[in-house]
């Protein structure tokens, strides 16, 4: 009944009101609405300014939910929010932060299968004097020889809202609260449209203890295969297909080494092992990578969101004298295998 008394309405000024004005009916009226951002989900981020922009895209559906016509897409500046102006209807709504500058998104006008993930890397993309390099000869991790490598995505924050519909008395809408599963429904009458972004991708930590003859090492760098490669956006659901991502690895202290990358997450349904492997680059000319079998710290970790992978130990080489009559070859890699124990 509101969406036919608009239309009765609309039509009404379009003949009385706009007689002499030939296209006026071109220019649907539109609704002014308050889009405010609250970060109860992610107070660090505001704390911290860590978002420059957001974007909101409004997807105009029927009453059964069905996308009805092209998406409206706004960039707020900052993190408050700001205003848009909307043609009274229904809408599905996806927002997010807009200053990212490795992810990609896919099939952005359709609500359901709009798809966010990055491209195409090398393992070695991590180290300065490898990037832009396939480095198609990198050894990998037994069994992850036909993933495919694709670089890491930045923080994301964001969420959807549902049948968000827009009427002369105010609006109102659905959403599921981070962390809940049963939906809220919100009714307000002063226009104000208020969205609680939560992070949408993983943040994974590495810390690497005990290793011995650390000060040999002149540059290293990481990967961890059996990771999705893309998350559906609306649904929050990630892809099946199995990546393996590069990233780098520091010294942190003379016998620690730590990382930290950002992923969108690991399928549950996937039952391939996590296979991490560390790369090293010896003052002596050598290479060496080291293969570890995280699987049961990414499958079982208590937050998927927030998963610290710990390895206890590990004996780097010590560097090759000069009268050992060994010679490295360049471009030969020496393997290590490690198990861990938990």
């Amino acid at each position: 009944m509101k969406r036919t008394f608009y239309i009765t309405t609309l039509l009404a000024a379009v003949f009385t009101s706009c007689e002499h004005k030939d296209l006026c009916y071109m220019h649907p009226h539109t609704t002014e609405i308050h889009v405010i951002f609250d970060w109860s989900y992610a107070p660090e981020a505001e704390t911290n300014q860590e978002v420059e922009g957001m974007c909101v895209w409004f997807y105009p559906v029927d009453e059964a939910g069905e996308q009805t016509g092209e998406p409206l897409r706004f960039d707020l500046a900052g993190m408050k929010g700001g205003t848009v102006n909307l043609p009274a209807g229904r809408y599905n709504v996806l927002y997010y932060n807009n200053d990212y500058e490795t992810v990609q998104f896919r099939n952005s006008g359709d609500f359901w299968n709009k798809e966010c993930f990055t491209r195409e890397g090398s393992l070695f993309e991590p180290i300065a004097g490898y990037a832009g390099t396939r480095a198609d000869n990198s050894p990998r991790a037994e069994g992850t020889e036909d993933e495919l490598v694709v670089i890491t995505p930045e923080m994301m924050w964001g969420d959807n809202a549902m049948n968000l519909e827009i009427g002369e008395n105010g609006l109102s809408y659905w959403f599921v609260r981070d962390g809940e599963t049963e939906q809220t429904t919100i009714e307000n009458s002063d226009m104000r449209f208020t969205l609680m972004p939560h992070e949408q991708v993983c943040r994974y930590t590495l810390e690497i203890r005990n290793v011995e003859h650390l000060e040999n090492v002149t540059q290293m760098c990481a990967s961890l295969s059996g990771m999705s490669g893309s998350v559906f956006c609306a649904a929050e659901a990630l892809k099946d297909e199995e990546v393996t991502l590069p990233f780098e690895a520091t010294p942190d202290g003379p016998s620690t080494i730590t990382a930290e990358l950002y992923t969108f997450g690991h399928h549950p349904d996937n039952d391939e092992p996590h296979k991490l492997v560390l790369y090293t680059w010896m003052t002596d000319g050598t290479k060496w990578y080291y293969t570890f079998d995280v699987t049961r710290q990414v499958d079982e970790a208590p937050d998927r969101r927030h998963v610290h992978l710990v390895i206890d130990g590990l004996s780097l080489p010590e560097p090759i004298g000069e009268d050992s009559g060994f010679r490295p070859d360049v471009d030969g890699w020496t393997e290590e295998n490690h198990d861990i124990i938990l």
